[in-house]
């Protein structure tokens, strides 16, 4: 029972830093044309754009040209990534 309390906060960690850097791929992938049409950025895309839709029905993030959605996603993994880990 102790290896599974000690090695699952590294997991979920290792899940929540893994979704963020998928996050922070999709960005950077949106200001390349070429990369954002892509089979590899259209997977991205395909693993984020639910997420960032369920955001923008909640929260509007759109503010003029500029979506903000990808930062409000990763303010929301870092919450509850620290909510799980103060019930653990």
């Amino acid at each position: 029972m102790d290896r599974i309390s000690y090695g699952l906060p590294l997991i979920i960690g290792g899940a929540f830093q893994l979704y963020e850097l998928i996050v922070f791929v999709y960005c950077i992938l949106t200001f390349i044309p070429a990369l954002y049409n892509s089979v590899f950025g259209q997977f991205i895309a395909r693993l984020v754009e639910p997420f960032f839709r369920a955001i923008s029905k909640i929260i509007p993030t759109r503010f003029g040209m500029i979506d903000f959605s990808p930062l409000i996603a990763l303010i929301i993994l870092e919450l509850v990534q620290k909510v799980i880990f103060w019930i653990i």
